[in-house]
């Protein structure tokens, strides 16, 4: 039995019924999908944070800068060690999720700004908890590590609320639509040209099949 040909109506129905579909089942495991893809973007800048954290500690483990007072007195090659691994797993962490994760068009420096005010609170509290834990646990190397490790999925879980229900509540997935947009624009062009209103293509869901007159 031949395969019947559908019509261009019925294509195009088909085609709007796949796209209804998707669209639902994608704002349906919209929330799951986005913290999968945190997830794996997170724990490559965990990686990152948690190499040069230890790095440093073994670097720095039998130099002695003495101590400084930020939040509680600690040694100064933990506050820096610290730091600058946090300071790296940022950058890296920022940069992905806001490409591949939310696919923001977002202004990069206020993005980043509000990124930098999630830290205001937080950077003093795992400045702090770093030292306490490491302290609590005696001191060694291996104490600062069980540390860090530990506030390392402490900030993965805030941060994520921070980025999905702040910094990219209005503006995620619009990267995709910022970079198709002038693609369209040649193609309504050449439908106006054509004296099809565009209106009537868009009923159809299919501009592939109008040529110019």
């Amino acid at each position: 039995m031949a395969k019947q040909k559908l019509t261009p109506e019925e294509k195009a129905q088909r085609k709007a019924d796949r796209k209804a579909k998707f669209k639902a089942m994608n704002e349906k495991n919209g929330t799951r999908w986005q913290a999968v893809k945190y997830l794996l973007c997170t724990a490559s800048a965990g990686i990152i944070q948690f190499v040069s954290f230890t790095i440093m500690t073994y670097a720095f483990a039998k130099l002695d800068w003495g101590t400084i007072n930020f939040i509680t007195e600690m040694k100064k090659t933990t506050f820096v060690a610290t730091t600058v691994a946090l300071a790296l797993s940022v950058l890296w962490n920022f940069t992905l999720n806001r490409k591949f994760t939310f696919k923001s068009a977002k202004n990069v420096p206020v993005a980043m700004t509000l990124a930098f005010l999630f830290y205001v609170p937080f950077y003093p509290f795992q400045t702090w908890y770093v030292h306490a834990v490491s302290t609590a646990l005696g001191g060694k190397e291996w104490a600062s590590l069980i540390a860090e490790a530990t506030v390392m999925l402490i900030n993965g879980v805030l941060e994520f609320c921070w980025q999905k229900f702040v910094i990219y509540r209005k503006s995620a997935n619009t990267a995709a639509h910022k970079e198709t947009a002038p693609d369209a624009a040649p193609e309504i062009e050449h439908i106006k040209d054509s004296g099809v209103s565009v209106e009537d293509v868009t009923a159809l869901g299919d501009t592939d099949t109008i040529t110019k007159g």
